[in-house]
């Protein structure tokens, strides 16, 4: 305690209302607040061991003091703390939706892809990722918040709803609590920070690949069922290539329900009898309709998936990158926490992530095409 430091360290650098001629310095402001200057370091930085009422009590009195975050300073300290081995931060959950299993191994593998890249992310930020359940029976608003703090959590990665009845368990959730981010359509009504896939330019990169690729009749099959849960991200683009000049000729659509597996497949299967395309780029029904009609790929007909696996690296397509969308997602939650932001934004932020090709044998390039290299001369 150095009240009489306290007193002479506000008197000489305004605290009282008086003109502020250079900023404090953090041992400056730690007489001001009458506490140690690693504290006040630490509470400039949000960090969250330090209590809120003294982060807000110390940023506060350092503000009238006339401190202002130094953007150079601040980056180097990030570089050095990054050189080191990451030091414990805090917990953060990654929301499990599946309504028979609380193992995140258990979750669709897009899903899974996604905590895997915000569990590797997030330690090397000092955090600890832990997948919480939230179908486990008796969990609801009230005590999923409660359970959520009683094991020292703070911050929330939410994918998509396997079940959407699931998203009722955060009707009345106590966010006011809370550092949040989406991840895809995750509780698409609310106003969250998002890290989303970019539908809009993968679309047109993948037509534009397969056109590249030497494929003349391509054939885009998609359930409108896919398209509602992508916010319109699949056939908004489509309608538009299909309105240009090589669009009008190259591309042919087929849409289905996706809520009824009989009636869907023996619609698709007539339409790719009567279309007869050279490629396919679609969801994976399509696939198992062409082994049903006894086609061989890519002999008869080229298969391109909408989102490409790992547990399928033979089928080429679209890659969602979703270890990525998870990485990002942790960048923009921790940001949060370091920040003091809780609770629902009134802007949210949405930062979309773009895809890239990834060849795979289903999908082979033409001969002809101008991607296969012409053999120069000896």
């Amino acid at each position: 305690m150095k009240p009489e430091a306290s007193q002479a360290g506000r008197r000489q650098l305004g605290y009282s209302g008086m003109s502020v001629s250079r900023y404090p310095t953090t041992r400056e402001i730690a007489d001001a607040c009458e506490c140690s200057q690693s504290t006040v370091s630490n509470a400039l930085r949000n960090d969250p061991r330090i209590s809120l009422a003294t982060r807000e009590r110390i940023q506060k009195i350092a503000t009238e003091m006339g401190w202002r975050a130094n953007p150079l300073a601040a980056a180097f300290m990030a570089h050095l703390r990054s050189t080191k081995a990451p030091r414990y931060q805090a917990n953060l959950a990654f929301i499990v939706s599946h309504p028979h299993s609380a193992r995140a191994e258990d979750l669709p593998a897009h899903q899974y892809d996604n905590f895997l890249g915000a569990r590797e992310r997030a330690e090397q930020a000092g955090y600890v990722l832990e997948p919480v359940w939230v179908c486990e029976p008796g969990v609801n608003s009230g005590n999923l918040a409660r359970m959520l703090q009683s094991r020292g959590i703070h911050g929330l990665l939410i994918p998509g709803m396997i079940n959407p009845s699931t998203s009722a368990v955060f009707e009345r959730f106590s966010w006011e609590n809370f550092s949040s981010v989406a991840l895809g359509s995750g509780l698409a009504q609310s106003p969250l920070h998002r890290v989303a896939f970019n539908y809009n330019k993968s679309v047109p990169m993948a037509l534009h690949r397969l056109f590249e690729m030497g494929y003349r009749r391509i054939a885009v099959i998609v359930s409108t069922a896919y398209d509602q849960k992508v916010n319109h991200g699949w056939l908004y683009p489509l309608y538009y290539e299909q309105m240009q000049p090589w669009g009008r000729q190259w591309i042919k659509l087929c849409v289905f329900s996706g809520t009824d597996n009989t009636e869907d497949r023996r619609h698709v299967r007539s339409w790719i009898e009567q279309e007869r395309p050279d490629v396919i780029l679609g969801e994976y029904l399509a696939w198992h309709v062409i082994h049903d009609m006894g086609w061989r790929i890519p002999d008869d007909i080229a298969f391109a998936t909408f989102d490409c696996s790992s547990e399928h690296p033979e089928i080429g397509g679209i890659y969602q990158c979703h270890d990525v969308i998870g990485a990002m997602a942790v960048d923009l939650l921790t940001t949060q926490l370091t920040q003091n932001e809780r609770g629902l934004s009134p802007m949210p932020k949405l930062l979309q992530i773009e895809g890239n090709w990834r060849d795979g044998e289903s999908v082979p390039v033409r001969e002809g095409s101008a991607l296969i290299e012409t053999p120069r001369a000896s």
